[in-house]
């Protein structure tokens, strides 16, 4: 989830790296940035809303951190790594870790926070298996600006792209990498999630260097009270319908079995499974490759061989989301 000083290796061989994806010229990208926000702007106001927190003030921005804390309190990998002692603990760890990535953002309008509204949401929209999440993203949620009163969310999505929005490493370190590290459940916890950042940040930097610009999903969840309602994916349609307006991927790595599952209902691949250890649960990269058709001229199917390795790390990963 985040690159360390200078430990950014450069390309080499990697499961998705043969793959050649049409990109779009950089010049076009700021165009159909700005072109996403302003249909996001526009859509329609629903039920539930989701609210981006390009603005939010310092106690919306902990309610979304806290938020996805909670969420991440039965992470498989922490879990695992802890015996499952520690529960809170391991939520107040994921709740600092999306704080430092809120803080650390030069521009978080690629963070969203879905808010419910009294009304519950419809029974169409549920999560289970047989949703695929394979079809066309329906019209967007309403997207506006934070709100004056700071409300807690039922998910939350950190998104950046990726290179442009994704935070420097000075920026990191000066937003609390490392009293997020001591607030880490156990020592051996936090030495495994400081390995498995410089691991993914290898992986992304091949990713880019093979598919160019790409939204990075570095933290997706949805609150322990609010899960089984559909809400985790109608944010993802929402980030989903974001990138393809951008035309450009979305990549992110998911913890556990359950998350993988998720995410591939809405159209993710798996590009590489791997494991810390025998026996630890799995961890997945995974991409997202449907972009919009007007964003390029060209359609490519893209395939992928889903590779397994086992590393010596003890590691988790941030982008996850127990509907």
């Amino acid at each position: 989830m985040i690159s360390i000083w200078g430990l950014i290796a450069p390309a080499a061989s990697s499961p998705d790296a043969g793959r050649q994806l049409p990109s779009a010229p950089p010049a076009a990208l700021p165009q159909r940035r700005a072109d996403a926000k302003a249909t996001a702007s526009a859509a329609l106001l629903r039920p539930n809303c989701v609210v981006t927190l390009d603005h939010a003030d310092a106690p919306t921005l902990q309610l979304a951190a806290d938020c996805f804390g909670r969420s991440m309190s039965a992470d498989p990998l922490l879990t695992w790594v802890t015996d499952g002692s520690c529960p809170d603990r391991v939520a107040r760890f994921f709740s600092n870790v999306a704080h430092m990535a809120l803080q650390a953002a030069p521009d978080r309008s690629t963070c969203w926070a879905l808010q419910q509204s009294t009304t519950s949401p419809p029974d169409t929209d549920t999560d289970t298996d047989t949703d695929t999440g394979s079809e066309s993203a329906p019209e967007s949620l309403a997207t506006v600006s934070s709100p004056a009163a700071a409300v807690a969310p039922g998910v939350v999505c950190m998104a950046f792209e990726y290179p442009r929005s994704y935070p420097s490493d000075w920026a990191w370190a000066s937003r609390g990498l490392f009293r997020t590290l001591l607030s880490a459940p156990s020592l051996r916890a936090a030495r495994a999630f400081l390995k498995t950042i410089m691991t993914f940040a290898k992986d992304k930097e091949r990713f880019y260097k093979a598919h160019g610009p790409f939204l990075y999903i570095c933290c997706f969840g949805t609150a322990p009270e609010f899960q089984g309602k559909g809400l985790g994916s109608e944010l993802m349609r929402e980030v989903l319908a974001h990138a393809a307006r951008l035309g450009v991927p979305a990549y992110l790595e998911a913890s556990g079995v359950d998350s993988c599952r998720f995410y591939q209902r809405h159209g993710f691949q798996i590009l590489q499974e791997f494991r810390v250890a025998p026996g630890a649960p799995a961890l997945f990269r995974m991409a997202n490759f449907r972009i919009s058709a007007s964003a390029t001229t060209t359609t490519t199917t893209t395939t992928d061989t889903t590779t397994t390795t086992t590393t010596s790390n003890t590691s988790n990963t941030t982008a996850t989301d127990t509907r």
